[in-house]
C-alpha cells in the first residue's frame, strides 16, 4: 500500500522564503547603488587630481599644447603600456614623478588618463597601475626625458602605433 501523497505546503515556510528573497534583493540593490555612488565619487576625485596636477599643461580635455611641446593624450597615451619601458615612462616623466600626488593617487590618475583619453590603444589584457608599481618605478626619474620619448616613439611605431607629436626637444630628434 502506498502512502498518501500530501499536497505541497506553502504556509509560513514559503512566506518566509519569499520575504527573505525580497529583503535580500532590496539589500543587494541598495549595496549596488552605494557601490556605484562610491565609484562615481572615486572617479570624480581622480579626475580632480588630473585637473589639479596635469591639466595645466595637458589641458582638461587631454589635447596638450603642440606649440609648447606638450603632447596630446588623446588616442595616443595608451600605446605606451604595450612596452614595459613605456609603462615606466608614464610614471617617470617629470610631471608625474614630481607631482604632489601620493603613489596610490598617481596610479589612479594614470589609469584614468589611459582609459579616458586612449582606451582604444590599450591592450586587451591591460593591467592597471598599482600603488606598489608606482612606488617602485617613480624614484628612478629621468635626467633627460626627450631621448627616452623619441626612442619609445620609434619602438611603438614599429608595433603600428602613432604617438601624438612631441615637439619639445625636437631639435634633438635622432
Amino acid at each position: 500500500m502506498r502512502p498518501e501523497r500530501r499536497p505541497p505546503r506553502h504556509g509560513w515556510h514559503g512566506l518566509c522564503a519569499a520575504v527573505l528573497l525580497c529583503v535580500g534583493g532590496a539589500a543587494a540593490a541598495e549595496q549596488a547603488a552605494a557601490d556605484g555612488a562610491a565609484a562615481d565619487r572615486l572617479r570624480a576625485a581622480v579626475r580632480a587630481d588630473y585637473v589639479l596636477q596635469c591639466a595645466g599643461c595637458h589641458r582638461v580635455d587631454g589635447r596638450g599644447s603642440g606649440r609648447h611641446g606638450i603632447p596630446d593624450f588623446r588616442n595616443s597615451v595608451g600605446a605606451f603600456v604595450h612596452l614595459p619601458q613605456g609603462r615606466d615612462y608614464l610614471v617617470r616623466v617629470p610631471g608625474a614623478a614630481q607631482s604632489q600626488l601620493s603613489n596610490a593617487e598617481l596610479a589612479a590618475v594614470l589609469n584614468w588618463v589611459v582609459q579616458e583619453f586612449s582606451a582604444a590603444q590599450l591592450p586587451p589584457d591591460f593591467r592597471p597601475y598599482t600603488e606598489q608599481e608606482v612606488a617602485q618605478v617613480r624614484p628612478r626619474r629621468y635626467e633627460d626625458v626627450v631621448p627616452v620619448r623619441h626612442g619609445l616613439a620609434q619602438a611603438l611605431s614599429q608595433l603600428g602605433f602613432q604617438l601624438a607629436d612631441y615637439s619639445y626637444g625636437s631639435d634633438r630628434k635622432p
